[in-house]
């Protein structure tokens, strides 16, 4: 009778330390990601609403405020700039063993060139580091 518990022990043992170590391999390899948008000014939608020849200064003004700079240019026309910038953290871990954190940011630059009050062109440029 005692060889039946002690066995029976014995198996519950195993259970017990199969389900401890299967629940503990969720806690050994860790992945974490943040993303940190900063001052955001403009978003990709607002974007593709300007159309070159038909979109006023005063509608790029009022939806994307005022530019962070403007470069005037000798044939009259004026290109506003605006930045977009984001950061992202990632860490990534194996239990006890190692630890990464990488950071990157994200800038976008959109340039709007307006001549006469009226956008002539405009482009998107980004860039990661």
């Amino acid at each position: 009778m005692q060889g039946i518990n002690m066995q029976a022990i014995n198996r519950l043992g195993r259970v017990v330390l199969l389900l401890g170590m299967t629940a503990m391999t969720g806690c050994l390899f860790t992945v974490d990601s943040d993303r940190d948008t900063g001052d955001s000014q403009w978003s990709d939608h607002q974007v593709a609403r300007i159309e070159p020849g038909q979109t006023t200064e005063s509608w790029v003004r009022t939806t994307f405020g005022e530019p962070e700079r403007r470069t005037e240019y000798e044939d009259g026309s004026t290109v506003w700039h605006y930045e977009n910038t984001s950061r992202v953290d990632t860490e990534v871990g194996l239990f006890l063993l190692f630890h990464i954190d990488v950071e990157s940011r994200e800038e976008q630059h959109l340039a709007v060139e307006m001549k006469n009050g009226v956008v002539s062109d405009y482009w998107v440029e980004n860039r990661r580091h």
